[in-house]
């Protein structure tokens, strides 16, 4: 039996990806064969070893998930964000680049000093917290979420970035059995309304948690709940930082007036929408 080549096998699964309709087939088709074959970015250009019939086998099937939508991230169990490549559970929501612009205000905000204790709200992988804990090595970190299961996933992503002597994580819905003083709360709390949730693309309505997704009927209902929770948690002059959809901005800036906080403004994602809003305590 004449053996493929793994050139010849990195060509048919770049093709069948492309027949599926996958934006990015070489690149995805690169991200598979590392991670089944274990093989290199080096030997994916020159031509490494030939596979075997097994490994061939294994590389036809994880293409042909991700040719029936399932997204890269959900194959190989890992996805990075902000530089840093994360666990990946269907316990927790896949992060997204969207996101690093919370990230990146929040440490804007504290380019001058590090922030004591930081609150993140729904942390699931723990992406947004760990991120932070790596950029300001001198904060405690606490992870709220209702999943246990979301919360050992972030516990491995914790100790894998070596931010687990910062991080203590709690099983709660929202902010409900927190106490402390925090200088910074973070939150990307699911915001698409229950009625948009059938009309999402596969990869997301397929694969990530719905908890993670369903904002009650507006959308809002994370937001409502948070924002009557968090008052009495910031310490004097604390700030926040949330995550907002498509057009939400607005009324999410008017729920956190109405809870009698400060509205700072808005920062813009990568394609200039409105994706996160910055309140301050209201206190001085």
């Amino acid at each position: 039996m004449t053996l493929m080549t793994l050139q010849e096998l990195q060509k048919r699964t770049m093709d069948m990806l492309s027949q599926a309709g996958i934006a990015d087939a070489g690149r995805e088709t690169r991200w598979l064969l590392k991670h089944a074959l274990g093989v290199s970015d080096a030997d994916l250009i020159a031509g490494g070893p030939s596979p075997s019939g097994d490994a061939v086998a294994s590389v036809q099937t994880i293409a042909g998930r991700r040719a029936a939508g399932e997204p890269v991230s959900r194959i190989i169990g890992e996805k990075e964000f902000d530089g840093l490549s994360y666990k990946v559970t269907p316990d927790v929501l896949d992060p997204r680049m969207d996101t690093e612009t919370l990230v990146a205000a929040a440490c804007s905000r504290f380019k001058d000093h590090q922030p004591r204790q930081i609150l993140d709200l729904g942390t699931g992988s723990g992406c947004i917290l760990i991120s932070l804990l790596k950029a300001f090595p001198e904060s405690i970190g606490v992870g709220v979420d209702v999943s246990r299961e979301a919360l050992a996933v972030a516990q491995e992503n914790a100790a894998q970035h070596g931010v687990a002597a910062q991080t203590f994580f709690i099983q709660g819905d929202w902010a409900e059995s927190v106490n402390g003083s925090f200088d910074l709360i973070v939150s990307n709390p699911p915001y698409i309304p229950s009625g948009d949730i059938p009309n999402l693309d596969k990869e997301v309505r397929n694969y990530d948690p719905i908890l993670a997704l369903d904002g009650g009927f507006d959308g809002l209902q994370a937001y409502k709940k948070i924002f009557s929770q968090i008052k009495a948690l910031f310490s004097q002059g604390g700030c926040g930082f949330f995550e907002v959809g498509i057009l939400q901005a607005q009324d999410v800036a008017r729920l956190a007036e109405n809870a009698g906080f400060l509205v700072k403004g808005y920062h813009t994602d990568s394609a200039g929408i409105l994706r996160v809003l910055e309140i301050d305590s209201g206190e001085k």
